[in-house]
This record gives structure tokens, sequence and C-alpha cells, in this order.
């Protein structure tokens, strides 16, 4: 009875287990990321008030983060490093990053 016990506490802690990638040792998280881009967005809150992507790029090791205006016709993308600072500023004209 007791094996029983053990095994479905065993089960209850994996299926509990966090699948979440926002914290990982040694990369600031995702929240973090969007604040420092807001901060060195000129034009936050207006007009380009709107986040419409926040992706961790593994293979460069950096975060994109995108603003765009209301209609999403123009923005302005930010690349953050797992330390915290910018490494890149680029503008968005429809679906062209440049």
């Amino acid at each position: 009875m007791r094996y029983w016990a053990f095994l479905l506490v065993f089960l209850f802690l994996a299926a509990c287990e966090s699948t979440d990638d926002t914290y990982v040792p040694g990369r600031i998280p995702k929240e973090t990321a969007v604040a420092i881009a807001m901060q060195a967005n000129k034009q936050y809150p207006y007009p380009l008030s709107k986040v419409t992507r926040v992706a961790w790029r593994a293979e460069q090791g950096y975060w994109a983060i995108d603003f765009r205006d209301e209609e999403e016709d123009y923005g302005k993308f930010y690349l953050v490093n797992g330390r915290g600072r910018i490494v890149g500023v680029g503008n968005i004209q429809g679906d062209q990053y440049y």
C-alpha cells in the first residue's frame, strides 16, 4: 500500500511540472525583456502601443519584441539578449523587417 501511495505522489508531482520556458537560469524573463524594450521605445505608449510578438531565439540568444501601431502597418522591433542589453533595433513596414 505504501508503494502505491508513493507511486501516486510521484505521478502527481510529475504531472505538475512546469513547461513554462519564461524562466531559464542565465536568461532574463520575457516580462523583463518587454519592459526593457518599452523603455527604449521612444514612441511608447503612443502610437506604437501594441506588442505583437515576443519570441526567444535560442540560436542567436535574444528575445525578439515587436511593437506596432493599431492598424499593424508600421512598427519597430527590438532584440534583447539574455543579459538584458539591447543588441538590435529595426523598423517594420507591413511584413518587411529592416
